[in-house]
């Protein structure tokens, strides 16, 4: 089951904003990795600017403050749905 963090910026996204980028980051993992729809587990995390110190060109790319930042992880060993009991 992958875990999806996604970063960005306060003030640059409203809820319906950020409910699009969530569904967009869901629907990849479904068809980049095939995982169930069900599997959704995402974490949103919207620091201060001032919390994200960086520089606008890191790694020689140029960045607006509507970056976004993804961090997806797997979690290996949970219980197949063949296992769950009914």
């Amino acid at each position: 089951m992958p875990v999806a963090k996604i970063h960005v910026l306060e003030g640059r996204y409203d809820e319906a904003r950020l409910g699009r980028v969530s569904n967009a980051v869901q629907q990849g993992l479904i068809s980049a990795l095939g995982i169930p729809p069900d599997d959704f587990f995402q974490i949103i995390h919207v620091p201060a600017g001032d919390a994200v110190p960086s520089h606008r060109s890191f790694l020689e790319l140029n960045y607006s403050d509507d970056l976004i930042l993804l961090e997806i992880t797997f979690i290996a060993g949970g219980r197949r749905r063949s296992d769950w009991a009914c």
